[in-house]
């Protein structure tokens, strides 16, 4: 025996039919108030959005955005854009305007209240942006961001440096990415900088053990093999003097040495390497060798410990990880042949546009539980 179809729910019915008529109506109604959004939208200026202005009237403007209505206008404004999945793949801009679009076709609200809005949601994107990414976007940078990121800023996730997931706890611009990565390539590229490893000092002192075994070689290869074992030796107090030293928690005052991010911090030392103990007295070149360095260190050391926090996830190695460190993990994942992470523009934005703080948390809390693991160069 069939059985009976069930009863239609007319209300459920009525529901989406209704759907389907907003879905098609909405594109002629934002057509009908583009043309006046986007000009209103296109007549604003940074000094708007930073407040930069002795003029009367805008400084009258901007005071109004302080009103505790204005402002939970503009987070509801915010939240709509961050919610809604029609702006899933647009741009700040284009998100705004269909918004303001939408909302003057079912307000009849005028222009000027639209404008005074829109530059409120302007300033706060602007002021949370700048606060994460360590500089204060323009209104061109703004009007570029894509609408999901509001989702971040609203609901924040912790960035934690050598995470598979630290990309999704930074916000940045774009256009702030193309100038990062630019630097990077640059400091990166280092053009002028040393060949190898040097000190103004001289070289350091080998201990016997690595001295003995060089007397038996010809002259030559003894020659050559001292030199690597010097190199290596300065390298090696480079490195211990950077993470183990001068981030120390014993040593390190973050409020003598701040910076929003990593790069921020790269580009201090730069700027400054005579503040730093493990750059004063080096040449122009060796200092420029040795940010190129440090910058393919703290790839690789994001790299490596978001690969082995990636095979972590993985059930092959859940029992196998269990009481083991990081040096440990990694010996097993090596003779599984488990693949590095591939060196993305990703990868390098999300290593170096890491928050400072929590870079340097990251690594005293790693030497703190012995758990600190110095991958070699990638060439030797």
């Amino acid at each position: 025996m069939s059985a009976k179809p069930g009863p239609i729910d007319d209300h459920d019915d009525a529901y989406s039919t209704m759907d389907f008529i907003a879905e098609a109506r909405r594109p002629l109604l934002v057509e009908r108030h583009r043309k006046l959004v986007e000009e209103m939208e296109s007549s604003l200026s940074d000094s708007l959005i930073t407040g930069d202005t002795d003029h009367p009237r805008l400084k009258a403007m901007l005071l109004e955005l302080e009103a505790d209505s204005e402002k939970a206008r503009i987070a509801k404004t915010m939240r709509h854009l961050a919610e809604d999945p029609h702006f899933k793949d647009s741009t700040l801009r284009a998100a705004l305007v269909e918004a303001l679009c939408l909302l003057r076709e079912e307000g009849n609200v005028e222009i000027a209240a639209l404008q005074l809005h829109v530059i409120g949601v302007y300033r706060e994107v602007r002021r949370e942006v700048a606060a994460r990414q360590g500089e204060a976007p323009t209104l061109s940078d703004l009007r570029e961001l894509p609408a999901s990121v509001l989702g971040r800023l609203l609901n924040p996730i912790v960035p934690v440096f050598g995470t598979p997931s630290l990309s999704d706890g930074l916000i940045y611009t774009p256009s702030f990415a193309d100038r990062s990565m630019r630097t990077i390539r640059r400091m990166r590229r280092a053009e002028e900088a040393d060949t190898s490893w040097a000190d103004v000092a001289g070289d350091p002192p080998l201990p016997r053990e690595a001295e003995e075994p060089l007397s038996v070689l010809p002259e030559a290869e003894r020659k050559a093999a001292r030199t690597l074992l010097v190199r290596d030796r300065i390298r090696s107090a480079f490195y211990r003097e950077v993470f183990l030293r001068y981030l120390s928690r014993d040593e390190f005052d973050l409020s003598g040495d701040n910076h929003p991010t990593v790069l921020h911090w790269l580009q201090a030392i730069e700027a400054t390497a005579h503040l730093y103990p493990f750059m004063q007295g080096q040449t122009t070149g060796q200092k420029a060798f040795r940010i190129s360095h440090l910058i393919q260190k703290i790839l690789q050391l994001h790299e490596i410990y978001a690969r082995v926090a990636l095979a972590s996830q993985h059930p092959s190695y859940r029992e196998a990880f269990a009481g083991k460190n990081t040096r440990d993990r990694l010996a097993l994942m090596v003779k599984d042949h488990y693949p590095p992470l591939a060196l993305s523009p990703e990868l390098t934005l999300s290593a170096l546009l890491c928050p400072f703080p929590g870079f340097v948390a990251w690594v005293q809390d790693k030497v703190d539980q012995k758990d600190f693991v110095l991958p070699p160069d990638a060439k030797r």
